[in-house]
């Protein structure tokens, strides 16, 4: 591989198409790079201040200016990294013809930029889990045992809804669509904007789309309040249908990840579903990257930064992606949470 300068790799990584994530494109779709590897940003509450009536006679009344609340949070490193050996680029890889006359330096080439895609692969993953999080749970715990890193990013998410036994969708007596009146209005009265997307666990639909209430509502005088119409958009991603009423699309998301303890695990919790918004709940924001270049720190701002060293006594050839990403809401009541199935998770 030729010797390129880290801002060249960078170009040419950016430029490489990104594994998309459901989470990530739908709920944390905008992006943005900082100067520093703390961010700060600005939370402002919004009310509904009515301009004042004022007598003829007199020139205004003042209206005071609404607060808002600096959040400072240090972006997560990520920074996974491949060995290249000599074994790697003397033998064959996978795939390749038995009778290949390719050259170690030819292998070399192709293993890295392999290994560049699977890293970046391997970040956007964790991009993911951390959307999982934050749109769970209202925040990110960073772990490293082995550093002795264990910091929460906590945005203070409280909109959390958990049925009672004898509230559950499975039961015939419970109608599930006032309380998703209730908990559309109460987002709308706190933010002003309507929630257009619920995204249910697999389980949990289930027990939607059989509700005896939902089966009604699809057909109450030919009204179809609520159309069930399953549609796949991808292997991982299912359109289930409307409800009308509420201006709402229904998806499920089966997608997993092998979490932290080796285990597979749902991105969409067991037993949830979540009210939000489909053009977004917040953004990206991309910490300072800072590393050891040439016997120099150096500082990249940027989404992805590639690092490619040699340690000549070990002939081994190391590259490293480095990524510091968070992402943020910009109102934690404009999204809801509901515990809607009586399981694990509660």
């Amino acid at each position: 591989m030729a010797d390129y300068t880290t801002r060249e790799m960078i170009d040419a990584i950016d430029q490489t198409p990104p594994v998309r994530s459901f989470l990530q494109k739908t709920f944390f779709p905008e992006e943005q790079t900082h100067v520093t590897e703390k961010v700060e940003f600005d939370v402002r509450k919004g009310k509904r201040i009515m301009a004042p009536f004022v007598s003829p006679r007199k020139g205004g009344k003042v209206i005071t200016r609404q607060g808002f609340k600096t959040n400072q949070f240090t972006t997560p490193k990520l920074a996974p990294e491949r060995a290249l050996t000599v074994d790697d680029v003397s033998s064959r890889a996978i795939g390749e013809n038995v009778y290949s006359k390719k050259t170690p330096e030819e292998r070399e080439d192709e293993l890295l930029a392999k290994d560049f895609t699977d890293l970046e692969a391997s970040i956007d993953r964790r991009k993911e889990w951390m959307c999982r999080e934050v749109l769970f749970e209202g925040k990110v715990i960073v772990q490293d045992e082995d550093e002795g890193v264990d910091v929460q990013i906590d945005f203070g998410f409280t909109n959390i809804v958990v049925l009672g036994a004898d509230e559950q969708w499975s039961l015939g007596t419970v109608n599930p669509l006032p309380l998703l009146r209730r908990l559309r209005k109460k987002i709308i009265m706190e933010t002003g904007r309507a929630p257009d997307i619920m995204l249910f666990s697999s389980d949990v639909i289930e027990d939607f789309v059989m509700n005896p209430f939902i089966i009604k509502a699809m057909d109450v005088l030919n009204m179809k309040n609520v159309e069930i119409k399953p549609r796949v958009v991808d292997p991982a991603l299912t359109f289930y249908g409307k409800i009308a009423e509420l201006d709402m699309d229904l998806y499920t998301y089966d997608e997993w990840f092998l979490n932290d303890e080796g285990e597979d695990e749902s991105i969409i919790p067991s037993g949830t579903v979540l009210m939000g918004h489909s053009d977004g709940e917040g953004q990206f924001e991309y910490g300072l990257v800072t590393q050891m270049e040439d016997k120099k720190f150096r500082s990249y701002e940027g989404k992805l930064i590639p690092k490619v060293w040699v340690d000549e006594n070990s002939e081994v050839k190391k590259a490293r992606l480095t990524s510091r990403p968070l992402p943020r809401p910009f109102d934690v009541q404009s999204w809801v949470v509901i515990y809607a199935k009586k399981g694990e998770n509660q």
